[in-house]
């Protein structure tokens, strides 16, 4: 007996079929060995993502030992707050006596608060209550899954409203560096209260879609819309967003939070390039600092006096 040939139509919800096969498949390595709490333990484990001559700064330099100094004598406190979906959210607290001015640091990917220990340090100094929160699928997160920032913008309208419970004067500094910095630009994308004052980026990515395409395109041949068209519909039923609307660039458009953009010219790993498109798309008041000869995330532990000078000068105009 003669096979029956498949109808056009059928042969179409075959190749889809297939095709859906191999977005979950391939979506969903993506995310469990790239975003997943257990994979950023073994990146943590093997040393990060960073080469070994660019992250020495952040160990070895005077700002990372006196960061390191001030996290070992200083007492914090473990702190948690819950969203509205009832999920705990968890963070690290200094308390600056008779101060109502809070600094929200975030953390990069692969990081945890202890990290943040120099920007700790300095906003510390500067007289301000210190809030470092544990971002999506690191430390104590209790999320199975990083998001890059994305769905953590919202969990940063949690802990500012925690703040603001705490202290109805409070005047908050957003401050994030890479994934830190993407999420406190993507956070003043929402309707913020006024206690929020101004936000300080520094190294964040023009969009999740841009930052893969410059991490894929340096490691493989493949085209890289190739490779997110394939992982993308995972993202949406595992992660809850799309890939492509993970932008800080669209939120920092609508944005009234004044911000200083700060980046290093030698940076490989977000790139350069992505911080004047950042810049120029801001709707908010706004500032730049481009530091020569800093690579990724390194300005605050290479050129501190300059880091920390504009970061002082910028945040006194609205506080």
């Amino acid at each position: 007996m003669a096979k029956k040939k498949k109808t056009p139509l059928e042969r179409v919800i075959t190749a889809l079929a297939a095709t859906g096969a191999v977005c979950h498949f391939s979506g969903n390595l993506f995310i469990k060995k790239t975003l997943s709490k257990e994979a950023i333990r073994d990146l943590i484990a093997k040393g990060g993502l960073m080469p070994n001559e660019e992250s020495a700064c952040f160990y070895e330099s005077d700002e990372a030992k006196a960061g390191i100094e001030f996290y070992r004598k200083h007492i914090y406190k473990d702190v948690f707050t819950f969203n509205k979906y009832s999920e705990c959210l968890h963070a690290i607290f200094y308390e600056n006596e008779g101060s109502d001015v809070y600094a929200i640091s975030c953390h990069g990917f692969t990081g945890d608060p202890s990290q943040n220990s120099i920007y700790t340090k300095h906003f510390y100094e500067m007289g301000s209550n210190v809030l470092l929160p544990y971002l999506r699928g690191h430390g104590k997160s209790e999320h199975s899954h990083c998001t890059m920032g994305w769905m953590d913008r919202l969990d940063i309208i949690d802990w500012i409203s925690f703040i603001i419970n705490k202290n109805p004067k409070a005047k908050i500094i957003l401050h994030g560096a890479s994934m830190g910095a993407a999420t406190v630009m993507n956070a003043t994308g929402e309707n913020l209260p006024e206690n929020v004052k101004c936000c300080i980026e520094d190294c964040g990515f023009t969009s999740l879609w841009d930052q893969y395409t410059a991490q894929i395109g340096a490691a493989t041949k493949i085209p890289a819309k190739v490779i997110l068209s394939l992982v993308n519909p995972a993202f949406k039923v595992k992660l809850g967003f799309d890939i492509r609307d993970a932008s800080p660039l669209n939120q920092v458009k609508k944005s009234k939070t004044p911000t200083l953009f700060i980046h290093g010219d030698k940076d490989t790993v977000v790139p350069f390039s992505m911080n004047y498109p950042l810049y120029a798309a801001a709707g908010c008041e706004k500032e730049r600092l481009v530091v020569e000869g800093a690579t990724h995330c390194a300005a605050g532990y290479l050129f501190p006096e300059i880091y920390w000078d504009k970061i002082t000068e910028f945040t006194n105009k609205y506080l």
